[in-house]
């Protein structure tokens, strides 16, 4: 907004100026200098603009090292009166308004809402705290309890601590607020969370007054902060321009903006504008000048890996997410079941028009629960394949037993879900392609813009052996799972019509394109040897061979992070030479695919328990264990540790040159030639009997409650110097790592190891 722009709502309204003069920020933390967060372990939720209206008082860092902030206090005016909004009602509850800045905060709102000399009149929720209620009267305020929202006359402060989703109530607080009135929100948000139904969608508790909020520029969002630390405190300096949207078109119209980071982007600039759009009229003069500062065009761009579209600034990123939103709306998208994003014809690609839609019987054999690895969160919806496909824009009907509406299954299109919109370049559409549908009634019609293979998602706690399911509409993928289908189906099977495959085995699936398998002789000798690696690295990670459920390798045109990365339900990598090696068996017997068994590794690591340096080091134990036990190729089989030698001559450049455990920490071929060491005068064993031990320690246990690093230090120490039966202290300090004095007394039984060729490193 331009001088002149306020200078002239300055003289339209007078009323609106001066009320907004008493929420003005330095009216608001008159006299404090630090507001307090709630106490440890407790949420506060966070706000977003939705307009160039409102103002930041108060803001905290997204989390502990994460130096990026979200707003958690903010004003804005609606008509002649303003909102006051918080992040948790419990600023309003006696432990927080026991904080003398607390007391303060509300004596200022209170003064900076007073519009006469009478004696002040407050409403209050009749959930209100007591503490709350006798801090008002303290402050000589006629406090009375508002029943079902009807506000009495001449009320000036309306303090709110719970939701609002009464169309008729929300009517009377926004004529109440335009009217003068001021309105004092405690968000409810934290507690609407924690007592949620787990096992269904967070948008079954969307907060309904933001109806209201949205009119003064503010919307209280579903992002959550947890308290870390004892005694934190709120930031009440200037915020970072990507928290409010006024400042944030300012900055990105500007010919060279400042630059963000991913994390800015994505939980400051991204949900602002995009609330922006959601709330504000397509004609609005806002609407109308983000997309002349974002550069939005009428045509949808596509990408694709012949014709990359270039996202490397802020404004470039959201000039092609708002460009897909409203594309979406000219197309009616939401009430369109037959919509089709013009980018799914590349990816994930099109199903032939000539090909059989028909209705299948699935039968679905139950596989939850966790094998003692990096699971996810309890209530996690596992994956299901189906074997079937659901072409782009077209109905899908899933037909279930009554017996399962109480399940909490869902039905999900696709498994492509990564949002690739942190990176600089698109090589196909950067959002989540996938959608989901709760499976709630006998009969739900499912679709999807991009189309996708069919999955059926079960809660990772349900007791359920088998599913069956009908659905109809869908067209048949090639889907072959070892034991279950026999080899003479291969041939009829690699031909079903649908873009993507999927090879299973109950250990492992790959996720890829249908094309990639049309030379697939023989699926059962390529799924036989998988299961071999899933073996191999269960043996090492010292779980049961007979897995809960499968891990699942999933091919991407485009991968989010790196050139392949693991999270805890899948393995991305790309297309590429990598995937007709991962699919051919002789190759894999041959070759070995280091990084397919290396993101593999990463799902069976010792999360938790191994120190912090070893991330990208242990996880190639896994790797070398499987080119030693099922390829039979020994240890050497990375480019530059191709022999016992080379390995020598990595320890030595590194011992040779000024060693330290941080640079140790920071090249894990190096670090890995520590293990390697190990393993060449103590065998496997050492490391199994070492990795048995932290199974029986069950690392699940630290995952929220993480050993310090020197602990884990101490204890990998400790512990494979038990299982080498050999004092390896002096073999630890020439490598530079700190262990503690007690972990070094507590070895001194053992007889001192170290390997021939570190004796010149010995002092003398």
């Amino acid at each position: 907004m331009n001088l002149k722009t306020t200078l002239l709502l300055i003289l339209v309204s007078f009323a609106t100026q001066s009320f907004a003069q008493k929420f003005q920020k330095s009216a608001i933390l008159k006299g404090i200098n630090t507001l307090p967060m709630p106490d440890t372990g407790k949420f506060v939720s966070v706000f977003f603009s939705t307009n160039e209206e409102p103002h930041i008082i108060a803001t905290h860092n997204l989390a502990a090292q994460v130096e990026v902030s979200a707003t958690i206090i903010m004003t804005g005016a609606l008509g002649k009166g303003q909102i006051f909004a918080i992040g948790s009602s419990e600023y309003f509850e006696s432990k927080l308004l026991s904080d003398q800045n607390v007391q303060k905060l509300l004596k200022n709102i209170i003064q900076n809402a007073r519009t006469h000399a009478n004696k002040l009149k407050v409403a209050v929720t009749k959930t209100a705290d007591a503490a709350l209620i006798n801090a008002l009267k303290a402050n000589k305020a006629k406090v009375y309890i508002a029943d079902s929202n009807k506000l009495q006359p001449h009320t000036d402060i309306y303090f709110l601590t719970n939701d609002v989703k009464d169309t008729a109530a929300l009517k009377v607080i926004e004529k109440y607020i335009a009217d003068g009135g001021s309105l004092v929100y405690g968000s409810p948000y934290p507690n609407i969370f924690k007592n949620r139904d787990p096992n269904k969608s967070y948008l079954n508790d969307l907060i309904k007054i933001n109806a209201l909020l949205s009119k003064a520029g503010i919307f209280n969002s579903y992002t959550l902060l947890m308290t870390e630390q004892a005694k934190d405190s709120l930031t009440l300096t200037k915020e970072p321009f990507y928290l409010l949207l006024k400042n944030i078109l300012s900055e990105l119209g500007k010919s060279s903006p400042q630059a963000t980071s991913p994390t800015e982007y994505a939980y400051g600039i991204e949900p602002t504008l995009d609330l922006a759009f959601s709330n504000n009229p397509d004609t609005s003069r806002m609407i109308k000048k983000i997309k002349s500062v974002l550069s939005i065009s009428d045509s949808l761009p596509i990408p694709t890996l012949k014709k990359p579209l270039d996202i490397s600034t802020a404004a470039k990123k959201a000039g092609y997410q708002f460009s897909k939103y409203l594309f979406e709306k000219s197309h009616n998208k939401e009430n369109s079941s037959d919509f089709i994003y013009p980018e799914s014809k590349s990816f994930p690609g099109e199903v032939p028009k000539n090909a059989r839609r028909g209705t299948e019987l699935i039968d679905i054999a139950v596989q939850v629960g966790s094998q003692g690895l990096a699971d996810p969160y309890p209530n996690y919806f596992r994956l299901h394949s189906t074997g079937v496909y659901v072409p782009a824009g077209e109905k899908v009907n899933i037909v279930i037993d009554p017996k399962y509406k109480s399940q909490y299954l869902k039905a999900q299109i696709g498994i492509h879900n990564d949002d690739l919109r942190h990176l600089d370049q698109l090589e196909r559409s950067g959002f989540d392609l996938t959608r989901s549908f709760e499976l709630e009634k006998d009969t739900t019609t499912i679709f999807s813009p991009y189309g996708g293979l069919l999955y059926i998602r079960i809660p990772d706690s349900s007791t359920l052996k088998s599913i069956s399911i009908t659905a109809n509409g869908v067209v048949k993928a090639p889907y072959y799972k070892l034991e279950k289908n026999k080899l003479t189906e291969w041939a009829n099977i690699k031909n079903n019509p649908a873009p993507w495959t999927e090879l299973a085995t109950d250990k492992i699936i790959l996720t890829v394109p249908t094309y990639r398998i049309k030379n697939l002789e023989n699926p059962d000798y390529l799924l036989k040897l998988w299961d071999q690696i899933m073996d191999a690295d269960a043996d090492l990670a010292i779980i049961n061979r007979t897995r809960t459920h499968p891990e699942r390798i999933v091919v991407d045109n485009q991968v989010a992070y790196g050139y392949m990365f693991t999270v805890w339900d899948k393995i991305v990598v790309p297309n590429d030479e990598s995937c007709g090696l991962m699919l051919n068996d002789k190759m894999l017997k041959e070759k070995g695919s280091w990084g397919h068994f290396h993101e593999l590794g990463h799902r069976h690591q010792f999360w938790g328990l191994d120190m912090d340096e070893v991330g990208e080091v242990t996880t190639n134990l896994y790797t070398m264990y499987v080119y030693d036990k099922v390829l039979k190729k020994g240890l050497y089989n990375h480019e530059g540790m191709e022999s016992k030698d080379k390995v020598k001559q990595k320890i030595n450049s590194y011992l040779q040159n000024q060693p330290t455990f941080e640079k140790w920490g920071k090249e894990p071929f190096t670090a890995l030639c520590m293990y390697i060491q190990i393993i060449e005068h103590f065998g496997w064993e050492s490391i199994i009997k070492a990795n048995k031990i932290y199974r029986e320690m069950d690392p699940r246990k630290y995952y929220g409650h993480s050993l310090s690093n020197q602990q884990r230090i101490d204890l990998w120490y400790t512990t494979i110097c038990k299982t080498t039966n050999a004092n390896l202290s002096s073999f630890f300090e020439i490598w530079k790592i700190p262990v503690s004095e007690k972990a070094k007394t507590a070895t001194k039984k053992y007889e001192t190891w170290i390997p021939q060729e570190f004796a010149i490193y010995l002092p003398h």
